[in-house]
């Protein structure tokens, strides 16, 4: 059963994750979001991510417990198309994976929509990814 500690099945959260207070989303975080996308990159790339823990996508922000997003210390992401384009030619598995894995089930699990590039809005790259210089 894929569920939190209390039981409940997990899906978009009961509360808003807008309207969750900090106890909620760690505990929303370690209870569905981490073991799901674990099970993700553990698909995606075993050998990288067998230790995937808080630090691997909040970096220094969980040691801290300020869980601050988005994290300076994964890959930088280009602000353009092009850039994008370019990014998706030279790293196309990682590319494909964080679009159809990795971005909509975060989108999904915190319970908001996915990134819409027309509107510029959603849950998109820039959540947990910082722009290159």
């Amino acid at each position: 059963m894929n569920g939190s500690a209390t039981g409940k099945l997990a899906g978009p959260p009961e509360v808003g994750w807008a309207d969750m207070n900090k106890d909620q989303r760690i505990d929303y975080m370690k209870s569905v979001v981490l073991p799901r996308m674990k099970i993700a990159f553990m698909n995606f790339s075993p050998d990288r991510y067998s230790g995937m823990n808080c630090v691997t996508c909040h970096g220094d922000s969980a040691a801290d417990g300020s869980f601050k997003m988005p994290n300076p210390r994964l890959p930088k992401l280009p602000t353009t198309p092009d850039g994008f384009k370019r990014l998706a030619e030279e790293k196309p598995a990682v590319m494909e994976f964080m679009k159809n894995e990795v971005k909509p089930k975060m989108a999904s699990m915190l319970g908001v929509p996915d990134w819409n590039p027309e509107t510029k809005s959603g849950f998109g790259c820039m959540e947990c990814h910082t722009p290159a210089q």
